[in-house]
């Protein structure tokens, strides 16, 4: 398998500079740890900030490491090779720095000052964008905001909020209660008056991505700290694009990191368990070997898409026109890993299954990928409606707009009679 992931690097840039060998070994020895106590292992995220990992993101005008989305994603997939839930949880603080990168390039606004202090301080962020009851909208938020003296004034929650209680700021996206509303993306510390968190994260997977609930009661978010503002549902912006491309991108690094492990692991378990009778390993013979192929070839195709749109992004492209693509990446990842992990689980047998081994947690953690937003339904509406040509989002819409649109012309016609 090795070289099979040796060719497969050749498509991304080398990070090791930004996450050197040593440093990814002692991440991926806490990262058994971390599935046990729910909790990032202690030392991990110190580490992180030791790398100056916050702020890596950050265009080096503002004191960060200037890396672009391909980068972002190549540390992604090195970071989800070690520790999968780690991964997970700081993608919402490279989604966040990356969303902003993204508006200030567009706006040219005073959000610059927003990032330098991430990079300058070694600030981690936790995005609070999640929360129940939503259907993995990334338009809109079922927490209203009331407009106050200085900024706004909210109350709710918002799970599951990875490293809520680890973070030093939240990037925090809420609605407003004016008409129309407005959605609000705002960075706030985590010492706010009226932010709290209730440690209750206990899933099947991504255990160590501390996921828990962050409770906002009567939380004041001031004006200046208010960087992206748009329309609720509103999807027709080229930062709304750009955030979704950068999410849908790295967060399937996250899990082609993954899948790596778990070809890694698997390779050499199925060359160490043998058939008695037989005499030879599983790696040796040809059923095994069908049962992978498949599954390792889509996994490669993925790695390629993934980095080519990630390129492409870097390259200048209009995100309006890659977000179909980009979302088709993810869309692909959701049934490429899960496929994979359980085609190399079920050919390493019986023990696969133990917890003493570490297939078992990557299989646990693989299940996770189908519960990012845009979420799997909403993104196969998206694509089809798309591709037919009939007006999409990716807020899920349960009316064919030609059923919906005939039965508003017969209230009209009722309505005259």
């Amino acid at each position: 398998m090795s070289e099979l992931l040796d060719q497969a690097d050749d498509g991304w840039p080398d990070v090791s500079a930004d996450l050197p060998a040593d440093a990814l070994a002692q991440i991926a020895a806490g990262a058994e740890e971390a599935d046990r106590t729910g909790r990032p292992a202690p030392g991990s995220l110190d580490l992180l900030r030791s790398l100056n990992w916050p702020g890596l993101a950050v265009p080096e005008k503002f004191l960060g490491g200037g890396a672009d989305l391909l980068r972002c994603c190549a540390l992604q997939r090195a970071l989800g090779a070690a520790d999968p839930g780690l991964a997970v949880a700081v993608n919402m603080h490279l989604f966040s720095v990356g969303l902003m990168v993204e508006h200030w390039r567009r706006r040219g606004d005073t959000s610059w000052l927003l990032m330098e202090a991430i990079a300058t301080q070694n600030r981690l962020l936790a995005s609070a964008f999640a929360e129940p009851n939503l259907g993995g909208s990334t338009t809109r938020s079922t927490m209203r905001a009331a407009e106050v003296e200085g900024g706004w004034r909210v109350s709710g929650r918002k799970r599951p909020c990875s490293l809520a209680g680890e973070a030093d700021l939240i990037c925090l996206q809420v609605q407003t209660a004016t008409v129309p509303s407005q959605v609000l993306v705002a960075l706030l510390p985590t010492t706010a008056p009226g932010l709290s968190v209730v440690r209750d994260w206990d899933a099947l997977g991504m255990r160590g991505s501390a996921s828990d609930t962050l409770v906002l009661d009567e939380c004041f978010i001031p004006k200046e700290l208010v960087f992206y503002q748009a329309r609720a549902g509103s999807e027709e912006d080229d930062v709304f694009a750009a955030g979704v491309i950068w999410f849908a991108l790295t967060a399937t690094s996250c899990y082609l990191g993954l899948a790596r492990s778990a070809l890694r692991h698997a390779g050499g378990l199925l060359h160490r368990l043998r058939i008695a009778h037989l005499g030879q390993s599983r790696a040796e013979l040809p059923s095994y070997q069908a049962t992978l192929g498949d599954p390792v070839a889509d996994l490669l195709t993925l790695e390629a898409a993934c980095a080519d749109v990630a390129r492409r992004m870097d390259a200048g492209a209009a995100p309006e026109r890659l977000v179909a693509t980009a979302l088709a990446v993810k869309q692909q990842a959701v049934r490429v890993v899960p496929a994979l992990v359980g085609a190399l689980a079920e050919a390493c047998g019986g023990a696969s299954y133990a917890r003493s081994l570490p297939l078992e947690r990557l299989w646990r953690d693989a299940q996770a990928i189908r519960f990012h937003p845009p979420t799997p339904a909403a993104t196969r509406q998206y694509l089809a409606r798309t591709a037919l040509g009939i007006p999409s989002s990716l807020d899920l819409d349960e009316a064919a707009p030609g059923l919906l649109a005939r039965d508003d012309e017969k209230g009209s016609d009722h309505a005259a009679s």
